[in-house]
Formats: structure tokens, C-alpha cells, sequence
């Protein structure tokens, strides 16, 4: 982010320019260069992708005011009143899931020409070249406060309507670079009643850009889903400085500000007359995070001390507002612009890098207190344990697989799969419904690159889409915690490693194994094996791994078998391949996380050295 010191300092007031890089630079935003331009001087910093509130001069200014307790300058935005008439456009949302939140405002009877010298000049100082004064507002605005915005030639508008929808698959789109692109349903357009007019998110269209012949304006301001509009960037190769801040989401409060200024220096700069009130259609997507701090916390994490009256000074300028105070901790709203702000931890951090690095000593020892382990956790590391004992590495797969994975199902539902759109992974749009196609997919990747052996285990969810009615409507999808491991070998080895997983837990393979000795006691949950009929097995080589309880039903908790030849062929595996897959979810309350003791032998231990005598022809 290019940031010009004659524009930052319409905000605040600013120090020398050496010693801002320098206090910015510790503060998190990393000083690149220093170049002059012009008059100006021009400042490049790196804004890191969780800070999207510092693509824009105000955010820059706000982080300088709270690090130099200097007041902040927003300017005014006043607009003329508008006569209630007849919106002179209609806008609704087709895909709302991709823009919750669209608003078009009209200036009528404007003049297209060059812009004043000064807006001319800040614009260069970013690197932004002048079109005319309507795009070149909405340029400085989008600088000014990291909002995008697009102006349209209304009287180009088909229809007199904006709709914003799903592109249709191979849809032709005419940029304002003057090419064209072919668009996916996986991308959203701006459309009137015929076309597409933009790219949401990303590019306007050629057909309606503003020109010399334009007299009438459509201002847009909008909220997009970041994923979508990264989407169609990259695949696309479209990147702008719009879509940079769209994929890393804009303040939505900022989406009526930068309307309204952008009226205003239209108004001012290119004449007209706001034609009604702002049109728009959807609900901002916007749910800051109220977060609790206990004022100890800082000083234990920092190992110095900063006083609640300090840590207010600090976080009120950062444009968190106090919520409630008691004895022991206070309640903090955090502003819209920082959506990376939701923990404890957060505001620490925050107090940190203002009160500055340079305080935190580097002798004093930092207290760590134990953290208690859930149920599910220490189930998951026992589990860990004996599959790293019996010589197997921990692979972490992708939880989003190609259709050809999902051809072989799912053993732990009949639901179809659920499609991600648009895919999170080029080329893989399915979320997994069993580890074991892609694992067993990594060990062929192990296996060509040379590793020894490739025996892997993953423990990761799955996602199903629950059928139940009731239950969709809490959750509509189930994601179940699975352990799944490949090994070479046939069934038998496989299920050794289930067997030693299981009863590392606490689940022996039958009632007898139970017992106490001497006590007679049954067991309260055993396991066992019924015959198996799957495509992800080959036939007559699998089983299915059932938890058996007093009066209740059995359940199936798990999968062991050798691993179909067809799947191992589309892997590039050579069989046979055993496998297993258990599901630990639901099984740590069943779990008997004491380990097996036991007693020490009555018999002493002995010592015994063996020497050979051997001919001295043999070598070894």
C-alpha cells in the first residue's frame, strides 16, 4: 500500500517521515520504500493480509493517531437533501450468498472532465494515472478509505435495472481493458436487463464505462464475498486494486461512507444534481466481535505491566469501545474494520505493538500455567501415540477432494456430497466424506518421491450432509473426527493396528479381555467384527468394527480391510494395501483413558554375558 504524507496529513498530523517508517514498522506495518514524487513524498508499506482496514489512507492515519495519541481527522461527508421521486434504477440480489449488500445512488446532469491539479497530483503519488474527474474520485475515495467503488454510465444501463447475479457458464464479458473473457456460474456479475456490466468485485464493463459523452451517473457500493471475487481474479488473470481489498474484506461501514463522499466530490467537482435517495437491496454482512479482557492477562503474556487506564488509552483509539467493566475483566466491542480482533489474545497484541516491543524485557521469565486437555484431546493424542509407535508418519491431507475421489462413497452415510462453490482448491470442489481415498493417494506420493515405506495415518474430519430433518435444521452438516491409516500388508496387519488403537482407549476386542483378574467384572463397551461389503474394499477382505454395549444397540465405529484394487490403480499403488478408519468421535466419553498396569515380576533380573569362540577363517 502506497501511501502519499501530503494525503496522510489531511487526517493527522504527522512526525518526520524517518522516524513514522520506523515507529509504523514496529507497530506491523513493514516499511518497504521511501520515494518522492513530485511535491509529495511517497511511503510503501506492507499491510499483511489480516489488516485490510490499513489499505486506505484513514486506516493508515487512525493506526498513526493512536501511536502518537494524536487526534484523528475524518472529513464530513454532507450530501444536498433529495426529492423523494421515483427510483431512476431498480437493484436486486440474485446471489446473495456471493454480495449480501448492494447500493446505487444517481447524479444526473454531470460534466466529464479533467480533474483539478491536486486530486490529479495524490493520485500519482499511489501510482494511479487520471481518466477523467468521475473515475478519478472514485480511485481517491476507494485510496481514501479502502472501499472499491464504480461508477456507471447510467444512460448505458439496459432496462433501467441492476441485478446482481451468477454468471452463466461461458458467458462473454467485455472488460474496460477492452478484452474479453469468458465467464464461469461460479463468478458474480453486475447485469442490466440484457448483460453483463461488470465483474463483481474485480472490473467494470467497457460498454458502460464513463466517457466524455456521459451526463448521467450510477454510483456504485457494494459488500462481496471475498472467495468468490479472488476466484474470478486469479482465474481470470484480473486482478485490480479493487479486487486486492475486496478479497480481503473492506469495513462494511465504509460501504455507505465512500457512497456519500463520493457523491459529495462529484457534486463538487463534476456539477449535477443527486437524482432520490440511495437505492439498495440486501442486509450488510457486518457482526464485530465483543471481546473479554482481563487487565492481569496483559502483564502476564508481556512480563510488564500496563495499567487499565493505559490499555483504555490505548484500545479507544483503535476504535474499540468499552462494553461493560467489573472487577475482574472488560467487555470490548471491536470496531467493524478489525474482523481479525476476536480473542483475548487479540487485544493483547493490539497493547503490545502501541505501547511498543522495545518495553517488553528480555530477562524477566514469563509464567506458564498448565492447560487442561478435553476428553477429545487426550483421546486423539493416546490414538497418535500407538500409530507413531507402530512406525507410521502423520499425513495431513486436503479436506477438499476431486469429483473422481468421491466416486467410491462414503462409509458413514449415504448423503450426496457437498460441492463447494466456488472451489476452495482449483480442480477439487468436494468436501471429503472418508480420509481414505486421499491418504491412500498421499502414500503413492511418498512412495515415488523415495521415502523408506509409506505407512501414514491421518486424524482430520469429514463433512456430511445430514438427511434427518430435525437435525439440519441445528447443523446441516455433520463432520465427524476420523482416524484413517494405510499401510502394505493384507487384512490381519491392518487390524492389528485397529485392535492396538482400541485398546489403548480403553475398548478391548471381547468381553473376556476385560476382565479384571479375579474380579469378574464384564466390560461396559467391547468391540467387534462383522463381514463388510464396500467399494472402497476388495471383496471378502474387510470387516466392519462395531461397538458393542449392554442394552444398548451396536454401533459402527470403524473400517478395516485391504483397499480395493481399482482404488489402489487410480492412486498408483501396488496391492495389497490394508487400511482402517475409525471414528473417534462420541468415543471419548467411552474411553478408559488409564493405562493398562502392570505387575512387577517376582523374579530377580539377570545378567548374562555370552562369549563365542570362533575359527579365525571366519570373518563375520
Amino acid at each position: 500500500m502506497i501511501v502519499s504524507l501530503d494525503w496522510l496529513g489531511e487526517y493527522v498530523d504527522l512526525p518526520p517521515v524517518d522516524e513514522l517508517t520506523e515507529r509504523l514498522l514496529l507497530a506491523g506495518l513493514n516499511h518497504e520504500s521511501t520515494a518522492t514524487v513530485g511535491a509529495d513524498t511517497a511511503v510503501d508499506l506492507e499491510v499483511t493480509s489480516n489488516r485490510p482496514d490499513c489499505l486506505g489512507h484513514v486506516g493508515v492515519a487512525r493506526e498513526i493517531a493512536a501511536l502518537y495519541d494524536r487526534p484523528l481527522r475524518i472529513p464530513p461527508v454532507e450530501l444536498p437533501a433529495a426529492a423523494a421521486l421515483a427510483a431512476a434504477v431498480a437493484v436486486s440480489i440474485e446471489a446473495g450468498d456471493i454480495c449480501p449488500y448492494y447500493s446505487a445512488r444517481v447524479i444526473r446532469g454531470v460534466t466529464i472532465g479533467p480533474s483539478p491539479d491536486w486530486l490529479v497530483r495524490r493520485l500519482a503519488t499511489v501510482g494511479i494515472a487520471s481518466v477523467n474527474n468521475v473515475v478519478d474520485i472514485t480511485n481517491y475515495v476507494m485510496f481514501e478509505c479502502g472501499q472499491p467503488l464504480h461508477a456507471f454510465d447510467l444512460a448505458c444501463l439496459a432496462g433501467s435495472q441492476i441485478v446482481i447475479r451468477r454468471a452463466r457458464a461461458g458467458e462473454p464479458f467485455v472488460a474496460i481493458n477492452h478484452k474479453q473473457y469468458e465467464l464461469t456460474d461460479e463468478m458474480c456479475v453486475i447485469a442490466d436487463a440484457q448483460r453483463p456490466v461488470a465483474l463483481a468485485g474485480v472490473m467494470g464493463g467497457a460498454d458502460t464505462e464513463i466517457t466524455a459523452a456521459t451526463n448521467d451517473v450510477l454510483l456504485e457500493s457494494a459488500q462481496f464475498a471475498p472467495l468468490p471475487v479472488r476466484t474470478a481474479a486469479r482465474r481470470l488473470v484480473l486482478g485490480s486494486p479493487s479486487s486486492y481489498r475486496f478479497e480481503r474484506g473492506p469495513d462494511p461501514a465504509a460501504v455507505d461512507w465512500a457512497s456519500r463522499r463520493a457523491t459529495a466530490l462529484i457534486l463538487e467537482l463534476a456539477g449535477g444534481q443527486l437524482d432520490g435517495p440511495v437505492v439498495a437491496a440486501g442486509q450488510l454482512a457486518c457482526c464485530p466481535a465483543t471481546i473479554r479482557l482481563r487487565p492481569g492477562r496483559v502483564a502476564e503474556v508481556l512480563g510488564v505491566e500496563v495499567t487499565p487506564e493505559r490499555q483504555r488509552e490505548i484500545l479507544q483509539p483503535l476504535g474499540f469501545v468499552e462494553q461493560h467493566v467489573d472487577g475482574q475483566a472488560t467487555d470490548w466491542l471491536a470496531p467493524t474494520w478489525r474482523r481479525d480482533c476476536w480473542r483475548e489474545i487479540d487485544l493483547v497484541e493490539e497493547i503490545a505493538r502501541v505501547e511498543g516491543y522495545d518495553r517488553v524485557p528480555e530477562d524477566v521469565a514469563i509464567a506458564a500455567r498448565p492447560v487442561q486437555r478435553s476428553a477429545r484431546e487426550r483421546l486423539v493424542r493416546m490414538a497418535a501415540e500407538v500409530c507413531v509407535a507402530a512406525g507410521f508418519c502423520e499425513a495431513m491431507t486436503r479436506s477438499v477432494v476431486a469429483e473422481p475421489m468421491e466416486t467410491w462413497g462414503s462409509p458413514w452415510g449415504t448423503a450426496a456430497p457437498l460441492v463447494c462453490r466456488p472451489p476452495l482448491v482449483r480442480g477439487a470442489d468436494r468436501l471429503r466424506r472418508t480420509l481414505l481415498p486421499s491418504l491412500a493417494e498421499a502414500r503413492a506420493g511418498s512412495l515415488a518421491a523415495g521415502a523408506a515405506h509409506g505407512d501414514l495415518f491421518e486424524i482430520a474430519r469429514a463433512y456430511l450432509q445430514r438427511t434427518d430433518a430435525a437435525e439440519a435444521a441445528d447443523s446441516p452438516v455433520e463432520e465427524p473426527l476420523l482416524l484413517a491409516a494405510v499401510t502394505e500388508g493384507n487384512f490381519f496387519r491392518a487390524k492389528g493396528l485397529a485392535a492396538a488403537v482400541l485398546r489403548r482407549i480403553g475398548l478391548p476386542e471381547s468381553a473376556a479381555a476385560a476382565l479384571g483378574e479375579g474380579s469378574g467384572r464384564p466390560a461396559a463397551a467391547v468391540v467387534g467384527y462383522r463381514p463388510l461389503t464396500s467399494k472402497l474394499f476388495a471383496a471378502g477382505r474387510a470387516a466392519e468394527i462395531v461397538l458393542c454395549r449392554p442394552e444398548l444397540p451396536d454401533r459402527r465405529i470403524g473400517l478395516v480391510g485391504e483397499l480395493a484394487e481399482p482404488l489402489c490403480e487410480a492412486s498408483g499403488l501396488a496391492t495389497p494395501v490394508a487400511a482402517i478408519e475409525l471414528r473417534l468421535d462420541g468415543l471419548e466419553f467411552l474411553a478408559d483413558a488409564e493405562p493398562e498396569r502392570l505387575p512387577l515380576s517376582g523374579l530377580p533380573a539377570i545378567d548374562r554375558d555370552i562369549n563365542l569362540v570362533v575359527d579365525e577363517s571366519v570373518s563375520w
